[in-house]
């Protein structure tokens, strides 16, 4: 009878090793990395909270498809352009930011103190569910961008008379297995120097949004989207001053879209 300890020993070693193993696998093959991940209250939106966070892709296209947070009644894509989730490009790192898509939850239960952790279980189309927390934060207050059409709670900067009025196109093209964006600008200078500094009429720098997500700030005219998950996608480049506000002329926001169809 003394010899059996040994062997349930040994048994229980090995089940204890299969399990770190197949933990170990699972991590290896997930090209997913979350990092910054912040919760801020909405200023004027009792209950109401935020969530942002990069999202760092080293493998093929994916798409983040729900959220849900046990202190949450709803958690909800706020400024995706479709309905169907957001599709992350392959061997990027989008952000889920507040100039543009992000999470947003409703009716939070418990005290929203800076500090407090949010638990927050997301699913991917292809990597599956990850769970995470969000760091609460100091409250975010909502700017004007959505008055003129544009996504998430940022702000605007409005072009004065005498000042250079910046114009913008895109072009999209195939580039292997993803795309090249060319932007066109007029009286507009990209200036990355410049980058959380002063406004300086006439200068500053784009945000590359792909349905509403936004995939990296722009500071040179051309950027590249790796593969995407199959459907219909919007680009959508806008001009931002230094403190990354977006322009505005005569009430329109400096701004060029186009579509990608992935079949």
């Amino acid at each position: 009878m003394k010899a059996a300890k040994p062997v349930v020993a040994i048994v229980i070693l090995i089940a204890v090793a299969a399990a770190a193993y197949l933990l170990f696998s699972r991590a290896a093959q997930t090209d997913l990395l979350l990092t910054d991940v912040t919760a801020a209250p909405i200023e004027g939106a009792k209950g109401s909270v935020g969530v942002f966070m990069t999202i760092h892709n080293s493998g093929g296209p994916d798409r983040l498809v729900s959220a849900r947070s046990i202190v949450a009644q709803r958690a909800r894509f706020d400024h995706a352009v479709a309905g169907a989730g957001l599709a992350i490009p392959a061997d990027s790192e989008p952000s889920l930011a507040p100039d543009g898509a992000f999470i947003l939850m409703d009716g939070m239960g418990g005290d929203l103190q800076e500090g407090r952790m949010i638990p927050l279980t997301l699913r991917f189309e292809n990597a599956g569910e990850f769970r995470t927390q969000a760091r609460l934060v100091s409250p975010q207050s909502r700017g004007s961008a959505t008055d003129f059409g544009l996504f998430g709670l940022g702000d605007i900067c409005t072009v004065e008379d005498g000042e250079p009025a910046p114009k913008i196109a895109i072009e999209v093209e195939p580039d292997g297995d993803g795309w090249i964006v060319r932007v066109l600008t007029e009286e507009f200078n990209f200036e990355p120097d410049l980058v959380d500094g002063l406004h300086v009429p006439g200068t500053g720098h784009g945000h590359l949004y792909l349905d509403g997500l936004k995939l990296q700030r722009l500071y040179e005219s051309e950027a590249r989207i790796g593969a995407l998950p199959p459907g219909k996608h919007q680009v959508r480049v806008t001009l931002n001053t230094n403190n990354h506000r977006a322009y505005v002329v005569d009430d329109l926001p400096v701004s060029a879209t186009a579509e990608i169809i992935v079949r």
